[in-house]
């Protein structure tokens, strides 16, 4: 059992609904308020580096504690912590170098020549990453999950690697190199991703969870994407993310697709056409429509059978739950002020999934 989510058990009882595509009372709703009672548990410590809240495990679980304990989490949102090894990290065992800020990892690009014999596993470069997760899940207990990583995205790793303008060069001039490099990436986060499984699992009470998308699975789920895939035609992505879509979907058990950005529906059949493809994440870009204005994708998504998660303002979610089918649905709700609102919340939920 995990401290800081009472209502475990209903919780799962809708995950495991989720996941099945089976029919619950309502969609899942993820959502958390300020706890009145609660009391800190650690001091907000002045840590040196932005390198330490990416790296320094005591400093990632006294800042997630301190989140605990002055927060409830409501129906189906999770007390849950992620690793973040930077977006497409496993360019690291490739030997990129992160750059940390205080919001985001970057990488540069170390690969200047399309070589093949560039693109090399070193296992060793793993080892911080296993390391960071066991000390994690050791202090966490009982007390939250830990979630897997955001080490997804082959083709964004190799960005990472060889430069975003060089790759689209590659992809033109050296086709070869670029599906080359997507398998050995490919084999890698395979590999590493299972072992980051096997240290969490037991954690996260048999599955895992997603932190950001607030998803709990029976299994082993990941996240995929290819944000890059704005930047390239269907051809393109028919060639070279088709087929990472397809082998990297197939390893786990449960899988959701980061859709960031309306450029990416020029991509949606194909990434629908994917069978071990679960859900689709919806994510509003600054600058792009709002999700509500997307209902026609949205219901599209859901007629070719995948789940949806959703994290739409809160003045859109009664539009939502009225012209989406409740099934493989969940709802990600920010800025709730009180348990009330929450309930309303889902009250308004079951009205429409009658």
């Amino acid at each position: 059992m995990i401290k800081y989510k009472e209502d475990w058990e209903e919780a799962k009882k809708h995950y495991e609904a989720y996941w099945e595509k089976s029919s619950t009372d309502r969609c899942c709703l993820a959502m958390t308020t300020k706890r009145t009672n609660g009391t800190i548990p650690y001091p907000n410590r002045e840590y040196t580096t932005p390198e330490d809240w990416y790296t320094n495990v005591q400093c990632m679980h006294e800042f997630t504690m301190n989140g605990c304990e002055g927060s409830e989490f409501l129906y189906e949102c999770i007390p849950s912590k992620i690793m973040d090894f930077g977006v497409a990290g496993q360019c690291q065992y490739f030997g990129s170098i992160p750059n940390y800020t205080p919001g985001t990892i970057w990488f540069e690009p170390i690969i200047d020549e399309p070589d093949i014999n560039l693109i090399q596993f070193d296992k060793s470069k793993f080892e911080p990453h296993r390391k960071i997760t066991q000390g994690l899940v050791d202090l966490a207990k009982d007390n939250y999950f830990v979630a897997m990583n955001d080490n997804c995205g082959i083709i964004d790793g190799l960005a990472h690697l060889r430069g975003t303008e060089n790759l689209l060069l590659d992809m033109i001039e050296n086709p070869d190199f670029v599906h080359e490099a997507r398998d050995r990436i490919t084999a890698a986060w395979k590999e590493t991703q299972a072992e980051i499984f096997e240290i969490i699992k037991e954690n996260n009470l048999g599955g895992s969870t997603h932190s950001w998308m607030q998803l709990w699975a029976p299994g082993r789920h990941l996240q995929l994407q290819c944000d890059y895939s704005c930047m390239i035609s269907p051809e393109m992505f028919e060639e070279f993310v088709l087929p990472e879509l397809e082998e990297t979907s197939s390893a786990f058990d449960y899988c959701t697709y980061h859709l960031d950005g309306i450029e990416q529906l020029r991509h949606l059949d194909m990434i629908l056409s994917v069978k071990n493809i679960d859900n689709i994440q919806w994510t509003r870009v600054a600058g792009q429509p709002r999700t509500s204005d997307n209902i026609a994708a949205l219901q599209k998504i859901q007629k070719a059978g995948k789940g949806l998660v959703l994290l739409p303002d809160r003045d859109e979610v009664e539009f939502l739950m009225k012209n989406l089918s409740p099934i493989g649905l969940q709802i990600c709700v920010g800025g709730v002020k009180d348990k009330q609102e929450a309930e309303d919340f889902v009250k308004l939920a079951k009205s429409y999934a009658k």
